[in-house]
């Protein structure tokens, strides 16, 4: 059974603006999910995309916007958002202050088969020689 401590797995430079650390994932031993911790700097933003998995996204500090398929939303702390799996969404820190977010993806590499609309998939590792960019860029 996998015990992860968050203080031994590395943070890293998703995209400009949104570091990330995963604390759950099939590098970590997880089989059926993932979970991944966020710092988004104010004006950061992940591009269009969708997942083959449902993920959740849990607001603990700061504001996001959130587009969901055609409806948009501001969400705050103590919000939880539910985005169905193949839906497209992006998302982003509208300011003024960092946004602080932890995702839960229904499988153990959430990038591996995501599809981004715009933009690219971002860093979901730190080591160069290892490191991928998740997802299949369209």
């Amino acid at each position: 059974m996998p015990i992860v401590d968050h203080r031994t797995v590395p943070e890293i430079d998703m995209r400009p603006g949104i570091r990330g650390r995963f604390l759950a994932n099939k590098e970590l031993g997880a089989r059926g999910v993932s979970l991944l911790a966020n710092t988004v700097e104010p004006g950061a933003a992940a591009p269009l995309h969708r997942h083959t998995v449902e993920e959740t996204m849990l607001v603990l500090e700061g504001s996001v916007w959130v587009r969901v398929g055609e409806e948009h939303y501001t969400v705050g702390p103590h919000h939880t958002v539910i985005i169905p799996a193949d839906t497209p969404h992006a998302w982003g820190n509208p300011g003024p202050g960092v946004a602080k977010l932890l995702w839960a993806f229904g499988g153990p590499d959430p990038f591996t088969d995501a599809t981004y609309l715009e933009g690219n998939p971002p860093l979901t590792s730190s080591s160069p020689t290892t490191g991928t960019h998740g997802g299949t860029a369209s």
